[in-house]
């Protein structure tokens, strides 16, 4: 409940602050605002992909583990 209030408040304060620079004259503030968010959103998706390779050789893995008999092995230890 917390985090939800938390990411409001990260969004109304960039919003505000975009307000206050567009008022001062700064007529590109939401152009470069949407780009932060665009490259942003870039970044988490390329990051995703290559966690994503990751969790999949791992649960490869597992269940090859799993087969072998390694993980009740492991669970006797």
């Amino acid at each position: 409940m917390v985090l939800n209030f938390l990411w409001i408040a990260f969004f109304l304060i960039a919003f505000i602050v975009a307000l206050i620079r567009l008022i001062m004259g700064d007529q590109d503030v939401f152009k470069s605002l949407m780009d932060g968010v665009f490259d942003s959103a870039n970044t988490g998706v390329q990051i995703s992909i290559g966690l994503i390779g990751i969790m999949a050789l791992f649960l490869g893995f597992m269940k090859v583990g799993e087969k072998a008999g390694a993980i009740r092995f492991l669970s006797r230890i």
